[in-house]
């Protein structure tokens, strides 16, 4: 099964097919195409199956012409988030015969109220219009809205099934950022490195420095570091001091948070150059 974040290209032009999905799709040889059919909302439309004849030969499900403006039309009318930028709307495409899939949507509108999404970014040395032109930062808000908010729930809880989320989208875990180091990243895929922080608050500088060293060894073109918000960490901060006082320990340390990283912002700009990101957590509704 495919699972692909929607971006304003997959709303008018196509989809790209992951490198490890092109057996699955039987991808044409290089410069070759072949009709294939795709099954929406009860109906169906024929799309095309290609591989672009570049140097990396890229696979693509294209759907752009006459024959897919019922598609079109339908993507745009379930998708409506998306048109506002970077939403975690997405499809799944499942195979069930020859040349044929059935996709179905997962829209803003449908997803679980009380769940994690993304608040807030912030980036440097990459626009916003660059980042997201990038699959996996795409794929970072669907990642983060598939993990329900539970209020009695501590860090361990969000850390575990935010890594199960990820691994859902096919990001590789635990990767050496560096051979000469025992350095590992929390997640990766196709260049970009996500670093998951929901601890002490001094713990997020060693981030920057695994962003910095991946970037300078060609390891990564991108770094982004999820952290909570300031709402979140002091709701997990609660559940912490009272499993803390449960326990007979009457202290217990606080945890990152986004105000804290934007208040530093600027003055990691000027230490680290490489490009990378920052991005807040909450839960949806958060004021």
């Amino acid at each position: 099964m495919l699972k692909h974040v929607i971006g304003k290209s997959t709303l008018t032009e196509g989809i790209a097919i992951p490198r490890s999905l092109e057996s699955w799709v039987n991808a044409p040889e290089l410069g070759c195409k072949r009709d294939i059919i795709l099954h929406f909302n009860g109906v169906r439309t024929i799309a095309t199956l290609r591989r672009i004849a570049n140097a990396r030969g890229n696979v693509q499900i294209k759907y752009e012409g006459t024959k897919g403006i019922a598609f079109r039309q339908w993507l745009a009318a379930i998708f409506v988030a998306t048109s506002s930028g970077m939403s975690g709307e997405y499809i799944e495409i499942d195979k069930f015969g020859a040349d044929e899939y059935h996709v179905e949507a997962f829209p803003l509108a449908a997803q679980n109220a009380d769940r994690l999404v993304v608040v807030e970014w912030m980036l440097q040395g990459l626009t916003q219009g660059a980042a997201e032109r990038l699959l996996p930062v795409r794929e970072i808000p669907a990642v983060v809205q598939n993990v329900t908010f539970d209020p009695v729930a501590g860090q361990n809880f969000y850390n575990a099934t935010l890594a199960e989320s990820f691994e859902l989208w096919n990001w590789t875990n635990e990767i050496q950022v560096i051979p000469e180091l025992p350095l590992k990243s929390d997640f990766m895929k196709d260049g970009v490195l996500v670093e998951v922080e929901f601890g002490n608050a001094r713990t997020y500088y060693q981030d920057y420095i695994k962003f910095a060293l991946a970037h300078i060894s060609g390891v990564t073109r991108f770094g982004l570091l999820l952290v909570p918000t300031e709402a979140f960490a002091s709701s997990l901060c609660e559940v912490g001091r009272q499993r803390a006082i449960a326990k007979g320990r009457h202290a217990y340390s606080g945890m990152i948070h986004f105000e804290k990283v934007r208040r530093e912002f600027v003055h990691m700009t000027k230490i680290f150059k490489m490009p990378f990101g920052v991005i807040g957590i909450g839960r949806n509704g958060e004021k």
